[in-house]
Order: C-alpha cells, then structure tokens, then sequence
C-alpha cells in the first residue's frame, strides 16, 4: 500500500507536469507536500531531501549572470556572434551549438544554458525565426558536453568522487562515445530543421533582413553606455568561476560557495553600477521550488526501495561484463528521463562497487562508464530529465517562447534512444 501511494502521488504530479495545466512548480510542490501529509517522508526527511547544493548554485548564476548582463558584455558578444556569421542561419546554430558543448564541459551545463539560451532567443527571433530547434539543441549538447568531464555534470563528480577517476580518465575514456553521440545529434538536426537553419546566402530577401538585423543589434549596443572598468571585473569574476569550478576538487569547496563567493564579490565591486535588488529578484524562484518538490517526491520513490531493487535487479542480471553494462545503461539512461539521476547513481554507486569486488582481479571499469553515459545523456530524453532543461524552458519562457513538455519529447525521446544505440556500440567495442 505504501509503495503504490508513493508511486500513485508520483505519477500525479507527472501527469500534471506533462498536461502543463498550470506551472509545474505548483505540481512538483503539491506532490511533495503529499508525501509529507500522507507519512511518507516526514517533515525532516523532505528538508533532508532538497538538494540544496543545487539549489543555491543555480541561485548563485542566476544572480551572477545578471549582474554580468548589466555590464553589456552580453550584447557585445550578441553583436561579435552576429557579426561573424554574417545572420548566416546555419553559421548561428553550428556556432551556438559548439559553444554551448565545449562551455558544459568545463563549466556546469546549467550554467552554460543560463548565458547562451538569452542571446540565441534575442538573435535569432530578430531575424524572424524560430528559435526553439536553437534551443532544443543547446539543451541536448549542453548535456552531451557535460557528460565528457568530470566537473560537466553532477553524476559525473558522484562517481569520480566513490572511484577516484579524476579529469583526465573521464575525458580519456568517454570522448569517443561523447564525439559519435554529437556527430548523430548534428546530423539528426540538420536533418530535421534544414528548412529553418540551411544558408541564405542565395536569398536576398533574407540576406537583407539578416544585415538589417545584424545593424540593428549594432546601433542597439552604440547606444548602450559600455564600462570598460565593469566589463573587466565581469570578465574577471566569470574566468575566476571557470576556474574555481575545475580546481574544486582541490580547493575542497562546494562549487556554490566558488559561485556565490564570485558573484558576491563581484556586486561589492560593481555596487555603484548595479541594483542589487534587481539583481536578487532576478532569481527564477518557480524554478528552484520545482527541483525542490522534485527532489522531495524522488526521495519518496527511493524510500519505498524501488530503486534499490532496481539496483540489485541489475547485478543479479548476468555475469558477461558487457551484458551488465548495457543494462546499466539503458536503465540509468530511461529512468534519468522521469527522475533525478543524482539519488539513482547514488543508489548504484554501491552496487556497482559490489559487482567489481565479485569480479574480481577483471577491470569491470565500464560499468562506471555506462552509468555516466547512460545517466547524463538520458535526461535528454523529457523537459524535467536534467537540469539544464528545466532551466532552458524557464529562461525561453520568460522571453516570450513556450517550449512544451510533449512538444520537446516528440522530438528528444527518439534521439535519446539513437544517442543511447550509439551508447551500446561503444559498450560493445570496449569489452572485447
């Protein structure tokens, strides 16, 4: 009874994430609300169960970027993007899309999204087309480049954490399958919206917009006032961050005390310059209650012990090594469509480390590998299996483009299950 009213609650608030009937931060709260009325978690469990972590780095950029964007580096580089790809559709989105990878894998995805997804909207939309394929793909590529490294994406950093895989075994390890996966991810967008982002080259019509747009963007920025003293403490504080983020493990910081630390400092100094209020209402508050009702309906689910039988499900499955990999994948890869990944590669973390002391003197180090894999690009899959998803909706959202949860699914969940293919041959090819 009590693991059917966990579910039962759980696939309510879904359900109602997915109809968007109202905004999923009232669903995800009224189902933790519900765990905690019906004793399923009790009021300390719930609080134990929020992320927070989580939520206060998100805070923490959110606050950060919009100190940033007062400076006007962000139109500055609006105008530089425009400017080198000439309006150019297809030269706007290769660009976007590349930029938006490498910067997840060195910065947090989540992070990355929250600088790129408002320049893409303002450009693109300018040019009097749609930006959502724009952003479909950095949500995509901003989860595939965070699955490459160790700092890109949170199961990342839990794994590197229980194994002791640092930096340099994730990028060795993962930058094949990681490459094939962006190479099928081009190819399928290239396919699938040619119509809206081939060349204008040949198009005067549009060639014309395009450079009038282009000008625009141009007489907009020589009109805003640019501070050069801002513009180098912004420049300063963001490179600080980056760096701040990849040197985590040795400053033994959380990475929200690096970014509040950047952002604080950051409104000392520019405090002449900026609003600090504007500032800190500038925070996506729905957002952070949504993964906060999430993360207490998933602790819920991970009480009944579902995902724990899961686990164990899995590694008394078989005994061939790649067999056992490719389960660990594709059910770290689906359940990271619906769920958190962070309490699933919690819970598998052990379980794995089991499978390996069964073994054994034989290297059963893809099975990590898998769970990476299968965990930080499965949440491709739905609007709420990452993040930086979650977050790309909220900031298109609040610019005037509605990004459904099925409209986003009709095109993710196929791509998803090619991305995880892609996946099973690499599994396949590294345990021969």
């Amino acid at each position: 009874m009590f693991e059917y009213l966990t579910l039962g609650i759980f696939g309510l608030a879904f359900v109602f994430i997915v109809i968007e009937r109202f905004d999923k931060s009232l669903a995800a709260l009224l189902g933790a609300l519900l765990m905690v009325i019906f004793r399923i978690l009790t009021p300390e469990e719930a609080i134990h169960a929020i992320h927070f972590e989580t939520i206060l780095l998100l805070m923490a950029m959110m606050i950060l970027v919009n100190i940033a964007s007062k400076s006007g580096i962000f139109e500055w580089l609006n105008v530089k993007i425009a400017a080198f790809t000439k309006g150019n559709p297809l030269a706007i989105f290769l660009l976007f899309s590349l930029l938006t990878a490498v910067f997840s894998a060195f910065l947090d995805n989540v992070t990355t999204v929250i600088l790129i997804v408002p320049l893409t909207i303002e450009l693109v939309r300018g040019m009097g087309k749609d930006p959502k394929p724009y952003i479909f793909a950095e949500i995509i590529f901003s989860n595939i480049g965070g699955g490459l490294t160790l700092i890109g994406d949170p199961p990342n950093i839990i794994i590197g954490g229980a194994t002791g895989f640092n930096f340099l075994d994730f990028v060795v390890n993962l930058w094949i399958p990681i490459l094939f996966v962006s190479i099928l991810t081009m190819i399928v967008f290239l396919l699938k919206n040619w119509r809206t982002i081939k060349p204008i080259s040949d198009k005067l019509i549009d060639l014309t917009i395009a450079n009038i747009i282009i000008r625009k963007v141009k007489i907009k920025f020589v009109k805003k006032t640019i501070h050069l003293d801002f513009v180098i403490k912004v420049i300063l504080a963001l490179i600080a961050t980056i760096i701040g983020f990849m040197l985590q493990g040795y400053l033994q910081l959380p990475n929200y005390v690096i970014a509040f630390t950047a952002a604080i400092i950051l409104a000392i100094v520019t405090t002449k310059k900026i609003n600090i209020h504007e500032s800190f209402s500038s925070v996506e508050w729905t957002t952070l209650l949504f993964f906060a009702g999430l993360f207490v309906m998933v602790a819920g689910i991970e009480k009944t012990g579902v995902l724990e039988q899961l686990s164990h499900l899995v590694a008394n499955s078989t005994d061939n090594i790649f067999i056992l990999a490719l389960i660990v994948l594709w059910v770290s890869g689906v359940v990271s469509m619906i769920l958190d990944n962070i309490p699933f590669v919690t819970v598998m973390i052990p379980v794995i480390a089991g499978i390996q002391a069964s073994f054994g003197a034989t290297d059963v180090s893809i099975l990590w590998w898998a769970l990476s894999l299968g965990a930080c690009l499965g949440g491709n899959g739905t609007l709420i299996g990452a993040s930086a998803n979650v977050i790309s909706a909220d900031i298109a959202k609040k610019h005037g483009v509605n990004i459904s949860f099925l409209g986003y699914m009709k095109f993710s969940l196929p791509l998803t299950f090619g991305i995880l293919l892609v996946c099973s041959g690499y599994l396949y090819f590294a345990t021969l």
